[in-house]
C-alpha cells in the first residue's frame, strides 16, 4: 500500500514529490539586517562561534581566532576544525574533521579524547546539563566538507552522540537523522536542526521516545542553534532551497550524471557563496540587469538567521539577500548584548544588536 502510495505521488507530483519551496514570509519576511551588522573580523570561511573564559572564539581552518585579539590564534591544530562550544566552566571543546575531540581550559584542558571508529563528520557540539559533550555527527558516508554530495545523494546516515569526557566512552543517542547540524540540550531531551529535512527535530537519549519534529518546512537548510536572552533561540541557515534544485533532487538518473560528470562547484546544488564564476547555474531570474543583480532574485547562497521563540516558532529573521554579502551563515550567538555571526561564504565575523532582528 506504502509502495502505490508513493508510486501515486510521484505521478502527480505531491506529497513528498511536490515541487515546493515554503515563501519567504511571516517571520522569514524578507529584509536586509544583516547587512547593517559591523565586521568585526575578516579570515578565511570563518565557521563555528564559542564562549569562554577568553571571550569569543571563532573556528576557521585548523585555528581558533580570539575575537578581541585575532592577531594572535588562541589555538592552533593538526586538522581542520570542524565544530566548537564554549562549556560552562569557561572551557571549550573543540571537534577535528578527524573524530578527535580536544578540550582547552576548564577542568578537561588539554585532552584529547580518541575518534570513534563511527564518527568522521563532525558538525556541532554543546555540553549537557550533566557535564557530557553532545556530538553531531552529519552524515556517515561522506565528510563535512562534502556536504552538497551527501544532499544530492539524498542521504540520512548522520547521528548524535553522547560523550563523557572523564571516561572518554561514546553512546550512540540517536540516528539516522538527515545531516544533523546544530545542537540544543534541553536536559531531558535534545533538540537538533535536520539540515536536508529543513527542520528541527526533538530526540530522547536512549530512545525511550520516538523523534518529534518541532519545526518543519524551512525556507532554507538550517545548522547551528544557541540560546539567546529572554529564553529566545537563535538558528543559523546556512543555504537557501529553490525550486530548482528541489526539482533536481527527485531526478535520480541527473543527479547521478552530475555528480560523475561535472565539477561540484557547478553542481545545481545550494552553496555558501554564489554568483563568483560565469559557468554556475542559475534559476530564471538570477541574471543582472544592466549590471545589477535584484535582491529578490533567486540566489544559490544567501545570509539568513532566525530568532524563535521558547517554544521554537519563528518570531524574526535576519537577511542578507542574492546581492548581499553575509552569505553561508553557519553559527551565531549572543555575546556582551550583541549578536554575532560567521558568514562562511564571505569570509566574515559579523556583529550587530540583538534587537536587529524584525517581523
Amino acid at each position: 500500500m506504502i509502495a502505490l502510495t508513493k508510486a501515486l505521488d510521484r505521478w502527480f507530483g505531491r506529497g513528498e514529490f511536490s515541487i515546493t519551496v515554503p515563501p519567504l514570509d511571516g517571520a522569514f519576511r524578507a529584509n536586509d539586517a544583516l547587512e547593517a551588522a559591523g565586521v568585526v573580523l575578516e579570515v578565511g570561511a570563518p565557521d563555528g562561534l564559542a564562549v569562554t573564559s577568553r571571550g569569543l572564539l571563532a573556528s576557521c581552518g585548523r585555528k581558533l581566532i580570539g575575537i578581541n585579539d585575532p592577531a594572535a590564534p588562541a589555538a592552533s591544530f593538526d586538522a581542520e576544525i570542524g565544530a566548537v562550544a564554549g562549556l560552562p566552566d569557561g572551557g571549550a571543546a573543540v571537534g577535528l574533521v578527524d573524530g578527535r575531540i580536544v578540550f582547552l581550559g576548564g577542568q578537561h584542558d588539554g585532552r584529547t579524547i580518541a575518534a570513534h571508529a563511527e564518527i568522521r563528520c563532525i558538525t556541532a557540539l554543546a555540553p549537557a546539563a550533566d557535564g557530557a559533550l553532545i556530538v553531531a555527527n552529519g552524515s556517515a558516508t561522506y565528510a563535512a566538507a562534502d556536504w552538497q554530495r551527501d544532499l544530492m545523494a539524498k542521504r540520512a546516515s548522520g547521528s548524535v552522540w553522547r560523550l563523557a569526557p572523564d571516561s572518554g566512552a561514546w553512546s550512540r543517542i540517536s540516528g539516522p537523522l538527515a545531516f544533523p547540524y546544530g545542537l540544543i540540550d534541553e536536559g531531558g531531551a535534545i533538540v537538533v536542526s535536520e539540515s536536508w529535512r529543513c527542520a528541527l527535530t526533538r530526540i530522547s537519549p536512549g530512545g525511550r521516545v520516538r523523534p518529534q519534529t518541532v519545526v518543519e518546512a524551512l525556507p532554507a537548510y538550517p545548522s547551528r542553534l544557541s540560546r539567546g536572552a529572554d529564553d529566545a533561540i537563535w538558528l543559523a541557515l546556512f543555504a537557501p532551497r529553490s525550486q530548482l534544485v528541489e526539482f533536481v533532487l527527485s531526478e535520480r538518473r541527473f543527479r547521478e550524471r552530475m555528480m560523475a560528470e561535472i565539477d561540484p562547484a557547478f553542481w545545481v546544488a545550494p552553496c555558501l557563496r554564489s554568483g563568483q564564476s560565469a559557468l554556475e547555474p542559475i534559476q530564471q531570474g538570477g541574471v543582472k540587469q544592466l549590471g545589477v543583480l535584484k535582491p529578490w532574485s533567486p540566489s544559490r547562497s544567501y545570509g539568513l538567521i532566525a530568532r524563535l521563540d521558547g517554544s521554537y516558532r519563528p518570531t524574526a529573521s535576519l537577511h542578507s539577500r542574492a546581492h548581499g554579502h553575509r552569505h553561508g551563515v553557519t553559527s551565531c550567538l549572543e555575546f556582551e548584548g550583541r549578536l554575532y555571526f560567521t558568514a562562511k561564504g564571505d569570509g566574515v565575523v559579523a556583529a550587530l544588536a540583538d534587537n536587529g532582528a524584525t517581523q
